[in-house]
Order: C-alpha cells, then structure tokens, then sequence
C-alpha cells in the first residue's frame, strides 16, 4: 500500500512524493455495528502488524500518516477504550527510546501541534509522561516535551489557574490571580489582523459591556511574551480592560491558539480553554446567568 503525501505549498510536480506505509491498517468487523464498535476495534487493534520489537526506527513521514489514521479512530472510540489501548502501545515502546520518541513526534504532528486537525491531550500526555520518565532520553531530546506537560498540566479544565505576573501598559507591574468574579483571559498578538477585527466585537458587545460596568466579569488581554512596541499596540484598547504583557508564559499556560483564550469561572477554576472567541464569550456569558 502506497501513501501519498502532498506538500501544503503550492502543488508542483515535487510536491508529491510515494512513501511506502509501515503496515497494512487494520478493517473492523463489518457485523460490527456502530462507529463507536468499529473504532474501539481499530484502536485496539491498530498496530498489531507493526513488529516493534524488531525495529529499531520507522520512517517518520510512513509513521506519521499511520499516526493520522490512528487518532481519526481514536475520535470514535471510547475513551477508556481509547488511553487503554494507546498505554499498552507505549508499554511496547518504552524499551526502545527512538521508537518511542519517534511515536510521540507523530502524535505531537497529529493531535497536539498547529497542524492537527484535532486535539486529544490525554492521549498525548501518555506520551509525554512516557517520554519524560525514559532515563534513556537525554535531557536536551526531551526538554522541549517536559515543558509541554507542565503547560498542559498546568491548564486542564477544571483546574485552579496559575499565578502569573505581567507589566501593565501603564509600565507598572501587577500579577494576576484567581477571582471570585468570572474572568476570561485573551493570550494574544496585537499585531494580529484577525485579533485585531475579533477585539472590535467583543468591545462592541452589549452583554459584556455592561457585566464590565457592573464589576460581574474581568477581561484580561495579555502578550505571553514582551515585544518592542506592544505599548503602542493596545493603547486604545477598552480601558475596562486590565492590558498588560508577561514573560515565558507558555511555559505556565498551554498556549497553543493565537489567540489562546481561557475562562475562569468564580471558583478560580478552567471552564474552557483554547477553544474560538464565540464559544469563550458564550461560556463567560453564562456564568452571569447562573448567579
């Protein structure tokens, strides 16, 4: 079975190149009924073509798209179907620390990083865990995915959120911490054109307007990192607004949307994260509801 794989640039005859897959995937049971059944068999029985044991590495490209073929399953199944089956696939792979770095650049590629096409943090975090543990992964090989964990980890839903300190854009400097007021905290760019259109609806928008002038909610706009000029940026920003600029916030939050965007709720804790402005605006909205 040949798989093709195209460059995002645009198409030229180069672009398009045959890999030889690492196996054949597997094909549920047609007497299998539902979408749920049928993936819960593929997860469980995805790689069992693959000879582990007698490889020292794979080709990453072959690995990666087998990866995407994995995790589309893993969207269907069940999830202690799903973290069962992914933890008896890493226990194979602890032994051998190349394979194993090579699994968790797949599932980095396929459900962490820009470009997935969608998120599965609990499945990955096995790899990250995975990772980190193995004594035979030098430091310098796996930093990048130890800071990875603690960003996640740090910011599960549900979660007390983190201490974090940044300048204002006054230039003094203030830390922000959990309220008892529902707060929604924009990880931004200002810079970013897309932002930039996205900020005019929420200053605009009558419900959050109001809440504000009442003292019901807190908005935050903070740079994860400082950069020249971002004074400038956010001097018209709403003054109801608390504006600043941190440092290494990623390292304390998983910020991996631009913008990232968080709702606190009252009790200090993560409703939502990472997810697009609407459903973070709906989500901060709703907690005046429940009041």
């Amino acid at each position: 079975m040949l798989l093709e794989v195209v460059n995002p640039s645009p198409l030229l005859a180069q672009d398009v190149i045959e890999i030889q897959s690492l196996f054949e995937y597997p094909v549920a049971p047609e007497e299998l009924p539902t979408m749920s059944e049928k993936s819960n068999y593929i997860v469980e029985h995805f790689w069992d073509k693959l000879d582990l044991k007698n490889k020292n590495t794979v080709d990453q490209n072959a690995l990666n798209h087998a990866f995407r073929v994995y995790s589309v399953a893993m969207r269907f199944a069940d999830r202690e179907t799903t973290l069962s089956a992914n933890q008896k696939l890493i226990n194979n792979l602890v032994k051998n620390p190349t394979l194993l770095l090579q699994f968790t650049k797949a599932a980095e590629e396929n459900i962490y990083g820009p470009r997935a096409e969608f998120w599965i943090d609990e499945v990955y975090m096995q790899f990250l865990n995975a990772l980190s543990a193995n004594k035979k992964i030098t430091p310098a090989r796996k930093g990048k995915y130890i800071k990875q964990l603690e960003a996640i980890s740090n910011s599960k839903e549900g979660q007390i959120a983190k201490k974090f300190k940044f300048e204002n854009r006054n230039g003094s400097s203030s830390s922000y911490f959990p309220m008892s007021t529902p707060t929604m905290i924009i990880f931004g760019d200002p810079w970013d054109t897309e932002w930039r259109m996205a900020r005019l609806k929420i200053e605009s928008n009558l419900k959050i307007i109001n809440a504000l002038d009442k003292g019901k909610i807190n908005i935050l706009f903070i740079l994860p990192d400082k950069k020249d000029g971002w004074e400038d940026q956010v001097n018209n920003y709403s003054p109801k607004w608390s504006v600043g600029a941190g440092e290494n916030l990623k390292e304390i939050y998983d910020l991996r949307m631009n913008p990232s965007v968080y709702v606190i709720g009252s009790d200090g804790k993560i409703l939502i994260k990472n997810s697009n402005l609407q459903s973070s605006v709906e989500t901060l909205l709703k907690q005046l509801k429940e009041e």
